[in-house]
């Protein structure tokens, strides 16, 4: 078994790529941490910032020797991203993305990457701050620390593979929980994708009204908290949501149906029933982000890689994850 610190890439130098990079470099388990992003002002900032050893501006001469690439695009660009590099991947590569979506993540892999080149998809979930923050100057290397990781492998996964995935997600501090991708973009869609259409729903219904110029110099700390998530580009976000809309149409209707329950009860004055659901919501608020404080949930969450057949004999870097595991040392 090869103890060989890899050479690592990471493809988009953004908020999550860039403290990945910082991560990584800070638990010092690979060789090199290569970086590339499209903009290459972004580039000279993750070089100077420490996020990555050094950056390569073509995007195939970052891949090509790597042992694992992570992906940390927006979903937009994860097809083109695969298709561009999945010819010059070496025999062996593991390739990882933090798409917030994953059936047509998965989907571009199996098409794009070669057969020998083993896909894991995994989305980092972040906290309020790190996630209105954004970019690569809001980067850190604990961005990840006691927060959770869901991993999406397909049926087809290598086990090898996932292993080395979930190892990682140690080295950074985090759990893995694992999905079926179909369940994971379900679940995203009324948690994730789903507050962020409110978030630019309600902020393009306020900007058009006749007394938006008095309405937001009233406007303070609850318009602020509700909208933040509304400072997304545009484009990227429009794609993200057709990638799911599916799953982000059943979490609409599911929430106008609430809503109006809700507007018959503040309609007809029932005292009563508005403070029990509110005391409801305000109860499980408090739980969540207590078990989300804590990093202890309740319930039947599996945590737990899905036992497979190994059909690779080895990780190329098995046994090197595995002795630099936080819960090893």
């Amino acid at each position: 078994m090869s103890t060989q610190k890899p050479r690592i890439t990471i493809v988009g130098i953004g908020l999550i790529g860039g403290s990945l990079g910082l991560a990584l470099r800070q638990a010092e388990v690979a060789s090199a941490v290569v970086g590339h992003d499209k903009e290459p002002g972004v580039n000279n900032q993750a070089k100077k910032a420490g996020a990555v050893d050094r950056t390569e501006w073509n995007l195939i001469s970052a891949c090509e020797k790597s042992d694992l690439v992570i992906l940390a695009t927006p979903a937009s660009e994860m097809q083109r991203t695969m298709e561009a590099i999945g010819p010059f991947l070496r025999p062996g590569c593991v390739v990882m993305d933090t798409a917030s979506v994953k059936l047509p993540v998965l989907a571009w892999a199996d098409e794009f990457l070669p057969e020998q080149v083993h896909f894991v998809g995994s989305d980092p979930i972040l906290g309020a701050e790190a996630s209105a923050q954004g970019g690569l100057e809001a980067a850190r290397a604990d961005l990840f620390q006691g927060g959770v990781f869901c991993l999406t492998p397909s049926p087809s996964a290598d086990p090898a593979a996932v292993k080395l995935v979930s190892d990682l997600t140690g080295i950074l501090g985090a759990t893995p929980i694992f999905f079926d991708p179909a369940e994971h973009d379900g679940l995203v869609a009324a948690v994730d994708h789903l507050p962020t259409f409110l978030s630019l729903t309600l902020l393009n219904n306020l900007v058009h009204q006749p007394a938006w110029r008095e309405l937001r110099k009233v406007a303070g700390a609850p318009f602020e908290a509700v909208t933040q998530l509304a400072g997304t580009e545009p484009t990227a976000l429009v794609e993200l949501f057709l990638s799911n809309k599916d799953n982000i149409v059943r979490a609409i209707d599911g929430f106008s149906a609430s809503l109006a329950a809700l507007r018959q009860d503040l309609a007809e004055g029932e005292t009563e029933e508005l403070a029990q659901r509110f005391g409801e919501a305000t109860e499980a608020w408090l739980k969540w982000h207590h078990d989300r404080e804590t990093g202890q949930w309740e319930g039947d969450v599996s945590v737990q890689m899905p036992e497979k057949p190994n059909v690779l004999a080895d990780a190329f870097l098995g046994g090197w994850w595995r002795k630099r595991r936080k819960s090893d040392e």
